[in-house]
């Protein structure tokens, strides 16, 4: 900026040699001033409009005091350029305001060296910067919006990261305590057998351990395979398919092993259920007969499948003893939260509590693609 500062006062009195005569001689105040009107360019994009103002008053004192303008009217046009390219709109209408006073004041001093044509070179020059300017500050806020609008995704992607991650570590929650609770309560109830049979009938005993055997390297497998399947992995050789109601009767099975006889009825064609329907049902039964093991004491056990028009139906009922309200609290805190869980991922119905003869009642509906889903994504009778 100084050296600009010393060449255009250098100009000026280079100009005075060949200005016009009526103007005065170039002397230091006019060094002065043309210094004022263009020094403050070294600040002028911290204060676009002061800059401005100072430029232009600075060039008006030449004409006024009859010196020859020479270089000072470039600060006036680059402090123009900068209300429009760095200020905001509103700074940019005041600094319209300001530069037409000025040129107000300088029609009323009627400069003596200015010609029409460098009237029009002047102006075109101002109009040309404003345009620069203009076009300047709109590519900026529409770079910054983009800059924003990009961040903004980026955190969206985050917060969806973040999300799902919580997400699968409670579907993950979920499938482990339905693995491991069914697992444990069969292994326990056959181990109760073994050791009351062990003496009296050892044979007998010896198969309720090998099916304590069965049942925890089936349940091991079932949790490695869950856990692998929550791993970003290429290879998916070796992993078995989760389990839908094609399983349901090997689950009966096993739970007869464990001494709950169970009844199970199926009717209608599951359609068009989605794996994810079929291991919710998978496992909402799964939790409801290890319930019963734990809590019916000697029962028996019927599970009831059904499809009616776009949904599928489940109810799982035992004649045991039921539920005191202390249990049900006590039961909340894992298995019916992860049935109410599961149902309400496909807006279903969930109902449980005591049966009206007894026992204990488990029943829920999950609406299929294109059907009416349960009044209530989850209730408890």
């Amino acid at each position: 900026m100084a050296a600009v500062t010393v060449t255009v006062a250098l100009g000026v009195h280079l100009a005075g040699l060949d200005g016009v005569p009526e103007n005065r001689v170039p002397d230091a105040f006019s060094v002065l001033l043309t210094v004022a009107a263009t020094a403050p360019l070294a600040v002028r994009n911290r204060y676009p409009l002061a800059v401005l103002t100072a430029c232009l008053a600075g060039a008006l004192g030449l004409v006024a005091l009859r010196y020859a303008a020479g270089a000072a009217p470039v600060g006036t046009i680059v402090a123009f350029y900068t209300v429009a390219a760095v200020g905001s709109r509103r700074t940019g209408r005041h600094g319209v305001v300001v530069l037409l006073v000025g040129l107000v004041l300088l029609a009323v001093l009627r400069p003596i060296d200015l010609s029409a044509e460098g009237a029009v070179v002047n102006c075109a020059l101002l109009v040309g910067g404003w345009v620069l300017g203009t076009g300047t500050r709109e590519r900026r806020a529409l770079h910054e919006a983009q800059v924003l609008e990009a961040e903004r995704r980026v955190e969206l992607e985050r917060e969806r990261a973040s999300r799902a991650a919580v997400e699968e570590r409670l579907r993950l929650t979920r499938e482990l305590h339905d693995v491991l609770g069914h697992a444990m309560s069969v292994m326990v109830v056959q181990a109760g057998v073994a050791e009351h049979l062990l003496d009296a009938q050892p044979s007998q005993a010896r198969e309720a351990i090998a099916r304590v055997g069965r049942t925890g390297r089936s349940s091991l497998q079932e949790m490695r395979q869950l856990l692998r399947t929550t791993r970003d992995t290429a290879d998916a050789s070796g992993l078995s398919p989760q389990p839908g109601l094609a399983d349901l009767p090997a689950l009966v099975a096993r739970v007869e092993t464990a001494g709950l006889p169970v009844e199970l009825r199926s009717a209608g064609d599951p359609g068009d259920a989605s794996p994810g329907i079929e291991l919710a049902v998978y496992r909402l039964v799964q939790e409801a007969l290890t319930n019963t093991l734990k809590h019916a004491g000697p029962a028996r056990a019927r599970v009831h499948l059904s499809h009616p028009a776009g949904a599928v139906e489940i109810e799982v009922v035992d004649d045991g003893r039921g539920r005191s309200p202390d249990e049900v609290r006590g039961a909340e805190g894992h298995g019916l939260i992860g049935m109410r869980e599961r149902v309400a991922v496909y807006a279903g119905q969930l109902i449980t509590g005591n049966a009206p003869d007894g026992g204990f009642r488990v029943w829920a509906r999950f609406p299929l693609p294109g059907g009416t889903p349960g009044r209530n994504a989850a209730g408890t009778s």
